[in-house]
């Protein structure tokens, strides 16, 4: 057994005690696109991306996931595609996130607020994978109630957030490298 399939079982396990008392999602899978080709607005992943996204696949196929959403951008359509095959799940694109307007990060704030609301109202008990960007994963983390202010360098592919919440306090969050 590796290393990472011992932290999805101590995950899993936790889910599994709290998951009566907790009155929102079971557990939310929050990971940044895999590697993309290059740097352009709508970029596709990398041989390294797509080997990341296979990865991601294995090690989230048996944990239960309901749902997966993702941002409309190839880069994070190609991280969630392996999974959602696997699991037969379509991949949910609504919220969008949008172009970015001239001098303004608003979106994102906006994007977040409507994810959280369509987590909360379509996946009340459910395990739920979101694929982002740099910029959404700190602030859908802080929406979440995770108290610790979340970094993700441009160069960082491999972290992965497993959100536990708990009732009357902070979620639980688990970060991962994969």
């Amino acid at each position: 057994m590796t290393c990472l399939a011992r932290v999805f079982g101590v995950a899993a396990a936790t889910v599994a005690a709290f998951s009566a008392a907790v009155s929102a999602q079971e557990a939310i899978f929050i990971v940044r696109h895999a590697e993309r080709t290059d740097q352009s607005s709508d970029s596709t992943l990398s041989a390294e991306g797509e080997s990341r996204a296979e990865r991601l696949a294995r090690h989230l196929r048996d944990a239960g996931i309901d749902a997966i959403y993702s941002t409309s951008f190839r880069r994070t359509l190609g991280t969630a595609a392996p999974l959602a095959e696997a699991l037969g799940l379509d991949v949910q694109t609504e919220p969008t996130l949008g172009p970015a307007p001239m001098g303004s990060d608003d979106r994102v704030g906006r994007y977040v607020e409507e994810l959280v609301t369509r987590l909360g109202e379509r996946h009340g008990a459910d395990r739920v994978v979101v694929v982002g960007h740099s910029n959404t994963l700190p602030a859908l983390l802080a929406a979440l109630g995770h108290p610790e202010p979340i970094s993700i360098a441009g160069d960082e592919y491999d972290n992965l957030f497993v959100v536990l919440p708990q009732p009357d306090s902070p979620p639980t969050v688990l970060r991962i490298r994969f």
